[in-house]
């Protein structure tokens, strides 16, 4: 049952910022704000995450605005999309990491090592390499 629970709020989350990036690219034009390409580390208790996604909403709280980014983790590296990354800005990062790339039960999701890890970042033009160290307890 905490399971499903869990599952339903990731999934309840990615639906947001797929929203909200499906919006964004509606209206993207060339004149729009600048967007910067992140990468990194994603460590989880000392040890690469072999998969995950790290989602980055601006700080409306600190005055930021625009769209969003998603990051994907593939062994213990992330990145973003080059045309799709953040705008500069603080920003929250909320990161998801899977103990595997395959699910455990066909048709189902890989294990999770931890979900919404939320942390926060300044987005600059000169900030490409962004590390993030996630020390929680395994789901």
């Amino acid at each position: 049952m905490k399971y499903q629970l869990m599952k339903s709020k990731l999934y309840c989350w990615l639906s947001l910022v797929v929203s909200c990036l499906f919006l964004t690219a509606c209206g993207a034009s060339s004149s729009g704000p600048e967007r910067f390409v992140l990468s990194g580390e994603v460590l989880h208790n000392g040890q690469p995450v072999p998969a995950g996604q790290v989602i980055l909403m601006p700080d409306t709280t600190k005055g930021n605005q625009g769209p969003g980014a998603v990051g994907t983790i593939e062994n213990g590296y992330w990145h973003t999309d080059p045309e799709k990354g953040p705008v500069s800005g603080p920003h929250i990062a909320m990161l998801n990491g899977y103990a595997s790339t395959e699910a455990t039960i066909p048709g189902g999701d890989p294990p999770m090592l931890f979900t919404e890890y939320k942390t926060e970042i300044e987005v600059t033009k000169d900030a490409s390499d962004v590390n993030f160290e996630v020390t929680v307890k395994s789901k």
